[in-house]
């Protein structure tokens, strides 16, 4: 697992990928072939790669964002 990066928070004007909403425990998970890099103010990140910003963790999930438990 990546070190946390500290990050700015999302700019509606630059190229971001979205944030995943959470999921209850029952859902069904649909994956695509899509890119597994996800964007933050245009800078690209891989797969398993986590950002902060205002102290909540985000992990670059199949091309989206998903808020993890830790805080940073």
């Amino acid at each position: 697992m990546s070190d946390i990066i500290q990050i700015d928070p999302m700019d509606p004007g630059k190229r971001n990928s979205p944030i995943a909403i959470p999921a209850d425990e029952n859902s069904t998970v649909m994956l695509d072939g899509s890119d597994r890099t996800c964007a933050w103010n245009d800078q690209d990140f891989a797969e398993g790669d986590r950002v902060c910003d205002g102290g909540i963790t985000y992990e670059c999930s199949f091309g989206k964002w998903v808020k993890t438990d830790g805080s940073c």
